[in-house]
């Protein structure tokens, strides 16, 4: 099993409710397909860089699942005949996300100070 990472950008027009069903939707094709979801990240109604199809704005999810090889291309086929997204992305691996990130502790400054050799 790979780990593979697939963003959407939702349409706006479409509501909360709407945007779970999509969720929803594409998590049972990864399951039904001997896949396992890691992590659905709902990054809500962003401003985009520029506009696609006269939209300035879209709804952002991230998938994050482990899946065989040929997933992929059966989940991008499924999302491309899907008319609420706008576009996709889907990448080999996955990033931890940043806020699910624990940052070390600093070591302390005894820790990190060499001892002095001994004469």
């Amino acid at each position: 099993m790979n780990a593979y990472e697939t963003v959407m950008i939702i349409d706006p027009a479409v509501d909360e409710a709407g945007v779970d069903k999509q969720v929803e939707k594409y998590s049972e094709l990864i399951k039904n397909q001997q896949g396992e979801m890691v992590l659905v990240e709902k990054w809500g109604r962003r401003k985009m860089s520029y506009p696609i199809n006269s939209r300035r704005e879209g709804f952002y999810v991230c998938l994050q699942y482990n899946s065989p090889a040929a997933l992929p291309a059966e989940l991008n086929r499924n999302i491309r005949l899907d008319e609420s997204v706008i576009r996709h992305l889907t990448t080999k691996g996955h990033q931890p996300s940043v806020m699910n990130v624990a940052v070390p502790a600093a070591p302390a400054a005894a820790e990190a100070a060499p001892e002095a050799p001994k004469a």
